[in-house]
């Protein structure tokens, strides 16, 4: 598959320019204004001169936790306003949706320890040992807890918060290209796009293959970290890959399953933004009005 607009970036995952996806009335999203991608703290010298040079960045917005930031810090960007806007917290397990022994939870938190932890051994060792326990009990469905997270993700109100925080900031840019981003560029980002794409007036179908995007920009990263948590050519480690590798991929079930989620509790995506989001008509006019040619 050919990626939509994908930056020629070597130290950035899921990095891509949503300038040219089409919208239902036939108006398309303008060039270097919205870009999506992974965490910018492998980006190279060449990367950060393409993103702010030739993109013309000039808005970093990061949703990840403040333990992602501190193990995993961006680059020094001098002139460019870069925004802590994190889609949950560390404690988000405290705020009613999530409960404490969910291992949705565990899941979520175990993906970002690995990703960012892979040269600490202790860590790598615990992540790969919690990961082991739980894909080899009876029953267990990666796909399924997946797509419950997913889900979650509609009711909780300091994510529901956060991304009416994250559309006050691009609503209110001031000259250049706004990237976002998360870990893997992937859960996070993924659902904060697909709602922008919504707003834009993007039909679902097409915000549903720019999130599938995310699967084959990140499969050589997944498959090494896989490989990183179950090492060797073993049939057990090979089944252990298998059995985990959903955990750490994108699949459409996912983002059709939030969704599905929002339509059934609040009928439809629309009501959702302007009953959960508190984005209004008004907002979604100057969005447009910024973002589509």
């Amino acid at each position: 598959m050919s990626f939509m607009n994908e930056l020629p970036l070597t130290g950035v995952k899921n990095a891509r320019d949503l300038g040219g996806i089409m919208t239902a009335d036939g108006k398309r999203i303008k060039d270097k204004k919205l870009i999506r991608s992974g965490a910018l703290c492998g980006a190279t010298g060449e990367d950060l001169r393409i993103l702010f040079e030739d993109y013309d960045v000039k808005t970093v917005i990061d949703l990840r936790t403040a333990r992602e930031r501190k193990l995993m810090p961006n680059p020094c960007m001098p002139d460019i306003s870069e925004i802590w806007n994190p889609l949950y917290m560390e404690d988000i397990q405290g705020l009613g949706v999530f409960k404490p022994d969910d291992t949705d939870i565990l899941m979520n938190r175990l993906k970002s320890m690995f990703i960012l932890d892979t040269d600490r051994e202790i860590l790598r060792e615990d992540a790969a040992k919690q990961v082991r326990d739980m894909v080899v009990t009876d029953g267990f469905d990666p796909e399924a807890s997946m797509a419950r997270l997913y889900q979650k993700f509609v009711n909780n109100q300091i994510i529901q918060k956060q991304v009416k925080q994250f559309f006050s900031i691009i609503a209110n840019r001031r000259g250049g290209a706004i990237l976002w981003h998360c870990t893997a560029g992937k859960d996070r980002t993924g659902v904060i796009t697909a709602l922008l794409l919504h707003v834009l007036g993007v039909p679902k179908e097409t915000i549903i293959a720019n999130y599938e995007l995310s699967a084959e920009s990140s499969e050589d990263a997944v498959d090494f970290l896989l490989g990183q948590m179950f090492p060797g050519n073993t049939a057990e480690a090979e089944k252990l890959r298998s059995l985990a590798k959903p955990l750490f991929g994108v699949k459409t079930c996912y983002i059709r399953s939030f969704f599905d989620a929002v339509e059934r509790d609040y009928v439809s995506v629309d009501n959702y933004l302007q009953k959960a989001i508190e984005i209004h008509v008004d907002n979604v006019v100057r969005l447009r009005s910024l973002y589509l040619d």
